[in-house]
C-alpha cells in the first residue's frame, strides 16, 4: 500500500516547526528518522494531513553532556550513539538489539520514545534509568519524567501543539550496574519481552534496584521493588523476579499468550539482575 495523500514541510529553525504544530494540531506528524512512523502511513493506520520533517532544524542533531545526563536531540541517530557510546550503561546495552543496522542508521532515540510502542526497547530504558523528554511549545519549554510520559500505545503525555526536542538519560556513576535483556521470535523484531535492570551498589551493598520492561502492558511497566531487606544476591534476583511475574499484567496476542509472557518476566528479570550482582562479586545484602 501507499500512504494516504499529505502536505509535507521541511522547517529550518524550532519556532518554525512549532508554528506548523500549533496551526494544524492532531492532523500533523513530525518526522525524524522515520523508522516507525512511515510504515504505519504505508498500511495507512496513520494518516497526517501534515508531515513536518524537522531534519534541517540543526539544533536537534545536537548531543551535550550536562549535570543531568547525555542530552541527545530530537534528529541523534540510534547508530551514532551506539558508535560512541552514551554514559548512560542501560542505553547502551539496549541500543544494538533495537532494530537493525539499517533502522539505526536513520531511527532516532528521541522518535523511538515518542512513538511509544510499549514492546520497544528505549522507552523501557527511559523509564528503568529515570531519565526525561525536554518538549517546547510556543508556551515555552517543559521536562517530562519517563514515569509521567506514556499514556497509552502510541500516546505520551505532550500536546499537539508541542515538539519533543531533546531527551535526556542520567549518567552513570562509579556505583551503577545496569544490564539489558529481551527474548524475541527473530533478530530485528520487537520483543515479546525486554527487561532492563539498573542498581546502585555501594560497599558490597545493593542500595537501589530499579527494573522495567517492555511487551507487558499497554506503556512500559515499572516494577514496584519493595524494600528486600537482607536479601542476598541469589535471593535479591529470585525474588525480584517472581514479584514481576506475579504483578504484570501481559495480554495474549497473536505473536505469544500473556502466560507465555509471565515466565519471560520472570527468567529475564532474574537472569538480568544475576548478571548485574556478579559484576560485584562481594556483595551480600540489600540496604
Amino acid at each position: 500500500m501507499k500512504p494516504a495523500p499529505f502536505d509535507y514541510a521541511c522547517p529550518s529553525t524550532i519556532d518554525e516547526a512549532l508554528g506548523l504544530l500549533a496551526g494544524h494540531g492532531a492532523s500533523a506528524r513530525v518526522l525524524a528518522g522515520g523508522q516507525s512512523l512511515l510504515p504505519e502511513m504505508a498500511l495507512r493506520r496513520l494518516r497526517p494531513d501534515l508531515l513536518v520533517d524537522i531534519n534541517r532544524v540543526a539544533e536537534l542533531s545536537t548531543r551535550t553532556t550536562t549535570g543531568e545526563g547525555t542530552r541527545l536531540g530530537a534528529t541523534v541517530r540510534q547508530a551514532a550513539v551506539l558508535r560512541t557510546g552514551s554514559g548512560t550503561g542501560l542505553l547502551d546495552a539496549a541500543l544494538p538489539w533495537v532494530g537493525n543496522p539499517g533502522t539505526r542508521s536513520r531511527g532516532t532515540v528521541v522518535g523511538s520514545l515518542c512513538f511509544a510502542d510499549p514492546a520497544a526497547e528505549l522507552p523501557a530504558v527511559l523509564l528503568a534509568t529515570g531519565g526525561s523528554l525536554e518538549v517546547r511549545s510556543a508556551a515555552g519549554r517543559r521536562s517530562v519524567a519517563a514515569a509521567e510520559l506514556y499514556r497509552g500505545p502510541g500516546r505520551t503525555a505532550p500536546g499537539a501543539d508541542e515538539l519533543a526536542v531533546a531527551a535526556t538519560f542520567p549518567l552513570d556513576t562509579d556505583d551503577t550496574r545496569s544490564a539489558w535483556l529481551e527474548f524475541g521470535r527473530r533478530p530485528g523484531d520487537l520483543p515479546l519481552v525486554g527487561v532492563g535492570v539498573v542498581t546502585r551498589v555501594r560497599d558490597g551493598v545493593v542500595a537501589a534496584v530499579r527494573v522495567a520492561c517492555a511487551g507487558v502492558h499497554d506503556v512500559p511497566w515499572s516494577v514496584p521493588v519493595p524494600d528486600l531487606g537482607g536479601a542476598g544476591d541469589r535471593g535479591l534476583a529470585r525474588e525480584v523476579a517472581e514479584l514481576a511475574s506475579r504483578e504484570c499484567d501481559p495480554a495474549d496476542d497473536d505473536r505469544t499468550t500473556a502466560a507465555h509472557r509471565r515466565v519471560l518476566v520472570r527468567t529475564l528479570v532474574r537472569r538480568a539482575l544475576e548478571q548485574v550482582l556478579r559484576q560485584d562479586t562481594e556483595v551480600t545484602r540489600v540496604a
